[in-house]
């Protein structure tokens, strides 16, 4: 089965130290022991997902003079996430969990 996030590809990392509520925390390792996947891969996914749909925020970076990473740019991350979301093959919660927010 396919999931909503993919395997892990080499990149060149930088380290950052953060606090989660303890229930994020525990969600988050639950997360990551489903993926089978670290800390780092399912934070990084979900921070570049993020940024992907925050249109408001793309519009704020351009107004800024920021120019857009790979993680921001339109259309670099919605749509293989959509197309995930209408597989057939998926459980319906699975498939519910991926069109939030479409």
């Amino acid at each position: 089965m396919a999931t909503v996030i993919p395997k892990q590809p080499k990149k060149e990392r930088d380290q950052i130290t953060i606090r989660l509520d303890r229930e994020v925390l525990e969600t988050l390792e639950h997360y990551c022991r489903y993926l089978e996947s670290s800390r780092d891969w399912v934070i990084n996914q979900c921070l570049t997902f993020i940024f992907r749909k925050d249109k408001e925020f793309s519009r704020w970076l351009a107004y800024q003079g920021i120019a857009s990473s790979p993680a921001v740019a339109d259309g670099a991350g919605g749509k293989p996430a959509l197309a995930a979301a209408n597989r057939k093959d998926q459980p319906r919660a699975v498939q519910a969990r991926l069109s939030i927010g479409e």
